[in-house]
């Protein structure tokens, strides 16, 4: 008897896969963005957002849902129904850094989620307020090493890339720097514009508008090659941080028992849109990212790398979320 139900539930499980890939979608899609409206998350989003809807018939529509590390969005994807209407705009700060940040994380970030695919990697360029002395990595570091604790760096908030790798480059090079966390990336570059603070390690995507327009100066880039757009601002890892490299990752996720069809549908629509050579060009020229696609197996083996890896680093830091 128990073989009998097993089988029929297996029946009913590849019926139920199958009529969803031939229905969905029938209607409009929601993103949901983790992090603060305005910033780079939210501007991704629709970059691939747009093109993604186009591709399957369908609007996507990018909604904004911060709060708690970027745990809140990803949070309510995680309790929506695996029907492929509610997808998630993810990264390392959602799905790895604030879950081990907490004593009890409302979701696990490897069990909750259905990888679909990685569709961007975006450098991360350390800027300063523009009347800030320091010009290079050399001469910012020679500042804060004089000026122990002065020196302040803008995050979006605890848990965020821009923590933990700034986190990482202390560690690394014996900075002393005085960290003030903010409620997402877009407050920080206005009040590092306005210099109520020092410096901030953000996505190149914010970045760079600001430096082009001279109101911030790109002191280093984050990754170990320079970005073609700033090809004059030297590396970390040039600048003496021998094998710093913090970038960032950017993917689209369900929540868990997604149905396979859904999942190859989506991936199958992101790499369509990503081959788009306007697409790939608006990601680069304004945005400074990299269409940068990566197929579900292979997304869910570099979210299990990240927990390894960056889950020793907070461990080995004693972060904590406040």
């Amino acid at each position: 008897m128990l073989s009998l139900r097993l089988t029929v539930a297996c029946a009913v499980l590849v019926v139920a896969s199958s009529v969803c890939a031939q229905t969905w979608p029938s209607r409009p899609i929601r993103l949901v963005n983790p992090y603060a409206a305005g910033g780079p998350g939210e501007l991704l989003a629709r970059e691939i957002g747009v093109p993604l809807g186009a591709i399957l018939g369908q609007q996507v529509i990018v909604e904004s849902r911060p709060g708690a590390g970027a745990t809140l969005g990803a949070d309510a994807v995680a309790r929506s129904a695996p029907d492929g209407y509610t997808l998630l705009l993810a990264g390392a700060p959602s799905l790895v850094i604030s879950p081990a940040m907490q004593s009890k994380p409302p979701y696990d970030g490897l069990a909750d989620f259905t990888p679909v695919a990685m569709f961007a990697t975006v450098p991360n360029v350390l800027v300063a307020r523009s009347t800030l002395a320091a010009k290079t990595f050399t001469e910012f570091a020679a500042q804060a090493k004089s000026q122990p604790g002065k020196l302040t760096y803008g995050s979006a908030g605890q848990g965020s890339i821009g923590h933990i790798a700034m986190e990482q480059l202390r560690a690394a090079s014996g900075l002393d720097l005085l960290h003030v966390p903010y409620k997402g990336a877009a407050p920080v570059m206005v009040d590092l514009m306005a210099g109520q603070i020092d410096a901030a390690l953000v996505n190149l995507s914010a970045a760079l508008p600001q430096v082009r327009a001279g109101k911030l100066q790109a002191i280093a880039m984050a990754t170990r090659r320079r970005a073609d757009v700033l090809p004059d601002v030297a590396t970390i890892d040039e600048s003496g941080v021998r094998g710093y490299d913090a970038g960032t990752w950017w993917a689209i996720f369900g929540p868990a028992n997604l149905p396979r069809p859904v999942v190859v549908a989506l991936h199958e629509g992101i790499v369509k849109a990503m081959a788009d050579p306007q697409v790939r060009a608006r990601l680069a020229q304004q945005h400074g990212a990299d269409a940068t696609v990566m197929g579900p197996d292979d997304l869910a083996a570099h979210l299990r790398r990240e927990h390894e890896d960056l889950g020793a680093l907070i461990r080995k830091l004693g972060l904590k979320m406040q």
